[in-house]
């Protein structure tokens, strides 16, 4: 768990370095289909070497953003049916 935990922080600073470029949050107003489409391409950059970034911590990141939005629309939906 602790080796998890560790991934987690990596997604946390991830997040922390974004808001400091996006400090409205705005990730929140797209689609977990966009999220996954700029998982998808951090994945792709990574396997052909790109260093200009962590790509796969990107990655991981904008799949926790996807599953955050999904959790989101499912806990909306409940208050609101």
């Amino acid at each position: 768990m602790e080796l998890f935990s560790k991934a987690l922080e990596v997604a946390a600073r991830v997040m922390r370095e974004g808001a400091a470029t996006h400090p409205d949050n705005d990730w929140i107003e797209h689609s977990s289909e966009y999220h996954l489409g700029r998982a998808q391409e951090h994945l792709r950059l990574w396997r052909d070497g790109d260093q200009l970034q962590d790509h796969m911590s990107h990655a991981a990141t904008r799949l926790l953003m996807a599953l955050t939005l999904r959790e989101r629309e499912g806990f909306l939906r409940r208050f609101t049916t």
